[in-house]
């Protein structure tokens, strides 16, 4: 369930990067998905819309070896996902030390 839950963000984080690219071209650099843009750019990764598609497709975490779907497919590294496990407040979630980004592990 929770590689499910994953492999469904990474054509999610696709089009956030898709979003990112535009903004960070047109000018709206305001943005978070722009600032996520202009920070791989700055740290010397190349993002294109084809490339971050291609990453998207290729997104396939291991039981064991979960890794963050946005880092995969903005800056192609496998950073290592750390979950925090459900209460009866809230879902499973998977957290990014790298990108602080965050995800429910829970399918609805």
């Amino acid at each position: 369930m929770r590689l499910a839950a994953l492999l469904r963000q990474a054509p999610i984080e696709f089009a956030r990067a898709v979003y990112g690219i535009n903004d960070h071209a047109s000018g709206r650099t305001d943005t978070m998905a722009a600032r996520e843009i202009a920070r791989a750019i700055r740290q010397g990764t190349p993002v294109t819309q084809e490339r971050a598609e291609q990453r998207s497709r290729a997104y396939l975490p291991t039981a064991g070896q979960e890794h963050c779907p946005r880092c995969w497919v903005v800056y192609g590294h496998k950073s290592p996902l750390r979950f925090r496990e459900a209460t009866e407040e809230r879902p499973e979630t998977a957290t990014c030390s790298a990108c602080g980004a965050e995800y429910a592990t829970a399918l609805d």
